[in-house]
């Protein structure tokens, strides 16, 4: 890599110099943007759906100032609801954005890659094996993730290095599996519970409480902060690993902080509200594209994540309003697309 070569490459990654102020202000201005279209859509959900609420009658709820039913739902229903989706799709994007420049690799996500499919294991095991409740179901979708990652970084590993390819093999062979496992609890399950328990597989953002979307945002605000604070360090990385261990960078740790804190994300989120997928495969990649960015652009990526989800949201609840689907439906249909779009235009560049 020549001095030349080297210099655009850390333009392109948004690293120290004089560049770097025009990739922050198009930055800025995409923030501003997608943060602008995604209160706007918070808006309309907060007043629209099966339940007829005027817009000022929705105004006057938020305010304190109206009655007993709206009041009830716009403040207990749709609007813990909107900030769920909103913070779970932050948590879901910059998840994504981290492991695939781990892997160096677009389809290097966590719910590609199995994290989300063993969470679900996980959740299944909890519910209909050991018929545990709600909180239960929680720490056994966290269990499962974070087993799931270790033992897919484990088999990835060789010569204590992960390499992208490998690990997304794995990943994926590794969801295959318990993919498998989850079918066979789901069938020797009780109808009842089969059918609560793939509601709950589908990611569903009915019935979120302040109480949960309290408990969510200080369970993810440390590892959202950890994402941040690795933002640098693995722009860093994408130079190459002799670059940044020339300039100081502890490979290793940076690795492992980042391994630890995308599980956390991914783990975090399908623990509240179940798997949903394409969030972290799509809102990347779609933010590094308007931002013209090879770095991670954590901001644009959260302010993505979010527009997808919450409209993902929006799009499942009036699709049908008198039976709202899951979200996860929306999004797997959605992604399902865009997953086949992004491998043949990897398979045309190869």
């Amino acid at each position: 890599m020549t001095h030349l070569d080297f210099g655009r490459r850390m333009h392109r990654l948004g690293l120290p110099g004089r560049p770097l102020m025009l990739v922050d202000a198009r930055s800025v201005r995409v923030c501003t943007g997608l943060w602008i279209v995604t209160a706007a859509l918070a808006v309309f959900a907060v007043f629209s759906g099966s339940a007829q609420i005027s817009f000022p009658e929705a105004i006057a709820a938020l305010l304190g100032r109206g009655d007993d039913y709206t009041t009830m739902v716009v403040l207990e229903w749709r609007a813990p609801r909107i900030l769920m989706a909103i913070l779970l799709g932050i948590c879901l994007a910059m998840s994504g954005a981290i492991f695939q420049n781990l892997t160096g690799n677009p389809l290097g996500s966590p719910d590609v890659i199995g994290f989300q499919t063993g969470s679900y294991t996980g959740a299944l095991i909890v519910m209909l094996i050991l018929g545990g409740g709600s909180a239960a179901t929680m720490g056994g979708a966290l269990t499962g993730g974070v087993a799931t990652a270790f033992i897919v970084f484990f088999l990835s590993s060789r010569r204590g290095e992960v390499r992208g390819v490998r690990l997304i093999i794995v990943g994926i062979g590794v969801s295959a599996m318990l993919s498998s496992v989850n079918v066979w609890i789901l069938l020797s399950a009780t109808v009842e519970d089969a059918i609560m328990a793939g509601l709950w597989g589908a990611g569903n953002l009915s019935g979120v409480s302040w109480s949960a979307v309290a408990v969510t945002a200080a369970g993810s605000m440390a590892f959202l902060v950890g994402a941040l604070a690795l933002s640098r360090p693995m722009r860093l990385m994408q130079l190459g690993v002799p670059f940044a261990t020339a300039l100081g960078q502890n490979v290793r740790i940076v690795q492992v902080s980042a391994i630890v804190v995308g599980v956390g994300l991914t783990a975090l989120a399908t623990a509240t509200v179940g798997p949903i997928s394409f969030i972290a495969l799509a809102a990347p990649q779609i933010a590094r594209r308007i931002v013209r960015s090879d770095g991670l652009a954590l901001a644009p990526t959260a302010a993505v994540g979010a527009l997808l989800l919450l409209l993902a949201d929006v799009v499942a609840q009036r699709i049908h309003p008198d039976s709202p689907l899951p979200v996860g439906i929306v999004t797997v249909s959605i992604g399902g697309l865009y997953f086949l779009w992004l491998l043949l235009r990897e398979g045309k560049r190869r």
